[in-house]
């Protein structure tokens, strides 16, 4: 493989720019590494001095044997791999060359990144028994030289006095480890001895050759990196398929089989960089090393870690009730483990991050460095950082941290651990929800339980709301938190529970108790700091004064600029004073209560109050009663509007219109195949009249009453009728 490559070679790789020209405006400032083209003009640069992407495009090029040209999809050149030309053609029977003419070979292509090659059990790097087999044939070749007889003579003298038990202690260890494969009944004789100096004659050494396994580079190595390194992963026997299916005749006879395919990664191929496509961020970094460090010199509050969890587990809300995750923010003090209360919210949000801090903050005093991960709500915020006008660490003095490297979550381990701590800790509840580690129908079981509670809740039945909660915990066998107060109370104990625990990062005591040696609590570590002396670094104020100091501390803060007189911080509320109209158009901080609407207080950039403003409350257009009214208006509108759609939905349907003596065709099936309905005789108004109280029966009739009065009944027959309405005046007659 060349080592060496102009800016002609290196244009439109990855990681260069596609033009020579740029190529080697990028390359230049580079002048003590180039050297001048051994053909023709220019400079040309070592693959060392590369961006590792560029590096990585010239070894897979290498990989697959062919000279840097450009690259198919899947990572192959378009070239053909060449092949190398061997000096002789002697060859053992075991298929290795012997060891001169190996190191008479061309140079070996490079292997790519990822791919090692153990030590070779050649003559090119013998490994111990090659050594002490060499060093036992010398000593037995230089005895026969020196020994005062003929070879065969001496050959019988060693073999005597061998199995007798009577030759010198190096001539016996000799004997025993000559041969590469010793047997009980090996035993020197003219021809092995001259075997050994033909050996010796040959390749210079008297160390016997072994069979090695075949670690050359093949064409097909770098697909099959390519396949293995996908983000979704790949198996092998997937891999052997999809080798065989893009084989090229270049390549050689036939595809390998899956069991080369599998032995190349087993035993070629690095193991870790298998999971480098597979695996980023922090789950490649929890497979590879990482420095330790120590915390033994710090003292407490000098470094505090925080981070995040989004709970494992569902518990009620704390306004409607339902069942929903929370967001806990828990900090620890690096020297001690110490854990400061918690800040819980329902999201990550700045005001949940605060609060944590503060917690913090007023457990120890103001820490020297707090780090978090790289969230935005903390890297990119104005509150937390990055503006010294309104930023808690700038106003605390306290310095804020990250990680170098974004997603290392080992460099935050102390929180991240504390995590996995507490999802082992909320398995106890009923309502874990975490599906990686529980069944998924159990998972969706209680789900609906939950909701089953909550839906019992709203509808005031407690005793279904009960057996509900009994049912799912004797399905899921846990603790069922019923209100958002024993949330924070579960939570709680469990703080409570970890700075009582022994810490195995903290140094080892003997224990009161048991008079067993164990390691220090944190809480034990943080009490054995305090009576050595270490005291919170807080202000230098009376308790009156200190509390005052520290809600204004963590209260959130703003910088905007003065309107007409007037502040506005959230929500287009605007805060007025008198004093704000002198500060029209300049830049001031405004700090509020995310619990208290009513007033504001502003400060200048540099901290100093300049006054505290008062809401000041919008006023409405017209008057209270015009609203009513124009309210009113507009609601028997869309009332109206609501009946005329219904009418003209009933006339839209035939089924609801009744014409003359017709009914829709439903009503007939009922009567005919269901059940006969029964018409009930409407009652008169007569018959109204006999119910009703008798001074109500005195009033007057109406029209429309005394029209229903002599109207035609429908359950009468017309003789009937008629005859009514014949006799009926003449009675009347006669009667007055």
């Amino acid at each position: 493989m060349n080592s060496w490559y102009s800016a002609q070679e290196l244009a439109g790789l990855p990681g260069m720019p596609g033009t020579e020209r740029r190529v080697r405006a990028r390359l230049e400032n580079k002048p003590s590494e180039a050297r001048k083209k051994e053909r023709g003009k220019g400079l040309e640069w070592p693959i060392s001095c590369l961006p590792p992407e560029t590096q990585n495009a010239l070894l897979l090029a290498s990989f697959a044997g062919a000279s840097t040209g450009p690259l198919r999809p899947d990572g192959l050149p378009v070239s053909p791999a060449p092949t190398f030309q061997i000096t002789s053609s002697r060859v053992s029977a075991a298929g290795v060359l012997p060891a001169t003419e190996r190191l008479a070979r061309p140079e070996r292509p490079e292997r790519p990144a990822g791919l090692f090659i153990p030590s070779l059990s050649s003559l090119d790097s013998p490994d111990s028994g090659q050594l002490d087999v060499e060093r036992a044939r010398d000593r037995i070749l230089d005895f026969i030289v020196v020994y005062a007889g003929s070879v065969q003579a001496a050959i019988d003298h060693l073999n005597v006095h061998h199995f007798d038990g009577t030759l010198p202690g190096p001539l016996a260890w000799a004997y025993d480890h000559a041969w590469s494969k010793k047997r009980k009944d090996s035993r020197l004789n003219l021809d092995t001895l001259n075997k050994w100096k033909a050996v010796k004659k040959q390749r210079g050494r008297a160390a016997p050759l072994k069979i090695v396994k075949d670690m050359s580079v093949k064409p097909w190595h770098a697909l099959a990196v390519a396949l293995v390194q996908r983000p979704q992963g790949g198996c092998k026997k997937w891999v052997a398929e999809q080798i065989a299916a893009q084989w090229q005749a270049g390549w050689g006879g036939k595809a390998p089989s899956y069991d080369v395919v599998a032995k190349f990664f087993r035993d070629q191929f690095s193991q870790i960089d298998q999971l480098k496509g597979r695996y980023t961020g922090s789950q490649l970094r929890a497979r590879m090393k990482y420095q330790h460090r120590d915390s033994s010199n710090l003292l407490p509050w000098d470094e505090i870690h925080a981070d995040g969890w989004n709970t494992h587990f569902s518990a009620p809300h704390p306004v409607t009730g339902e069942y929903v995750t929370y967001e806990v923010w828990h900090a620890h003090d690096v020297a001690t483990r110490f854990v400061p209360p918690f800040g819980v919210g329902l999201t990550e949000n700045f005001e949940v991050i605060a609060k944590c801090v503060e917690h913090a903050y007023r457990a120890g005093g103001c820490m020297m460095f707090l780090q978090t991960d790289s969230t935005r709500i903390v890297k990119l915020s104005e509150k937390f950082k990055t503006n010294p006008a309104t930023a808690i660490a700038d106003r605390a003095g306290f310095t804020i941290v990250h990680p170098v490297t974004v997603g290392n979550s080992q460099a935050n381990g102390i929180a991240e651990n504390f995590n996995t701590w507490l999802d082992k800790e909320s398995r106890e509840l009923a309502t874990y929800q975490n599906p990686r580690q529980m069944d998924e129908m159990s998972f969706k079981r209680g789900k609906r339980l939950t909701a089953a509670i909550v839906k019992a809740q709203a509808a005031g039945d407690m005793a279904l709301v009960q057996a509900k909660r009994n049912e799912l915990t004797r399905i899921n066998k846990g603790l069922v938190l019923t209100s958002h107060a024993q949330t924070l109370a579960w939570l709680e104990d469990k703080r409570q529970k970890w700075n009582h625990k022994p810490h195995r990062a903290l140094p080892k005591v003997r224990c009161a108790a048991t008079g067993k040696l164990r390691h220090q609590t944190p809480a034990e570590a943080l009490m054995q700091h305090i009576f050595a002396g270490w005291e919170p670094s807080l202000p230098d104020l009376t308790d009156a004064a200190l509390e005052q100091h520290m809600v204004d501390l963590f209260r959130p803060h703003l910088q905007i600029k003065v309107r007409r007189g007037t502040v506005s911080p959230y929500g287009g509320m605007r805060y007025e004073h008198d004093e704000l109209p002198h500060w029209e158009g300049k830049d001031v901080v405004v700090a509020y209560d995310i619990m208290d609407w009513r007033q504001v207080w502003v400060k200048t950039l540099k901290g100093e109050l300049i006054c505290i403003a008062q809401f000041k409350e919008a006023t409405g257009y017209r008057t209270l009663t015009a609203q009513e009214a124009a309210d009113e208006k507009r609601a028997m509108a869309r009332i109206a509007n609501k009946q005329r759609a219904i009418e003209r939905d009933k006339a839209s349907v035939p089924g609801m219109v009744v014409e003359g003596e017709s009914r829709p065709a439903i009503l007939d099936y009922i009567e005919a195949e269901v059940v006969p309905i029964r018409v009930e005789p409407q009652p008169t108004l007569a018959d109204l009249l006999r119910e009703q109280p008798a001074r109500e029966r005195e009033r007057e009739l109406t029209f429309e009453e005394t029209c229903a009065l002599y109207m035609r009944r429908s359950d009468e027959s017309d003789e009937e009728q008629a005859g009514s309405h014949e006799d009926g005046p003449a009675k009347e007659a006669a009667a007055g």
